[in-house]
């Protein structure tokens, strides 16, 4: 299970890294062109939008399977052991069942309407750019799977030292 989740994270996160740096040099080159020849590009304007909506959304994924999330932990500080089991996995499906409705459903229903529509400047078929919720939804839902086993074998393995 660590495996996967190493993978995940580094591909999440080098593909983030992809995206910034992409975003960099297309600011850079708007700038320029903006400044240097009085001439703005609308392409690398529109690609700058929907870079920054997917980088966004995929350091979602990434910061859910991290557990780097802001959270309230009044609760959770309070229960210990099996209790702090309980919270996390119930915490997890909560998240999952938000991730399923929302990421994954209602990106079905956008991509559903970007099929119908094109992009202003480049053309492509909107779908293409609304693609990343429901992928964004499906790497949260594995996240939250890997989670859970992870919480569950953890406190297995420290009653097992309890034991011991």
């Amino acid at each position: 299970m660590e495996k996967v989740k190493s993978v995940m994270d580094k591909t999440i996160a080098s593909t983030c890294a992809i995206l910034l740096a992409f975003m960099t040099l297309l600011t850079i080159y708007q700038v320029i062109m903006r400044y240097a020849f009085k001439s703005p590009s609308t392409v690398s304007e529109e690609l700058l939008g929907y870079s920054f909506v997917w980088v966004s959304l995929l350091g979602t994924a990434l910061v859910f399977g991290q557990k780097d999330h802001m959270k309230i932990t009044l609760l959770s500080d309070k229960v210990k052991g099996k209790g702090q089991v309980v919270l996390s996995v119930f915490t997890e499906l909560l998240i999952m069942a938000i991730a399923i409705g929302v990421f994954i459903l209602g990106g079905q229903r956008f991509m559903e309407i970007g099929s119908l529509q094109l992009s202003p400047t480049i053309n492509i078929e909107m779908h293409w750019i609304y693609i990343i919720i429901p992928i964004c939804g499906v790497l949260i839902m594995v996240y939250n799977i890997l989670n859970i086993i992870q919480d569950i074998q953890k406190n297995y393995k420290s009653r097992r030292g309890e034991l011991q």
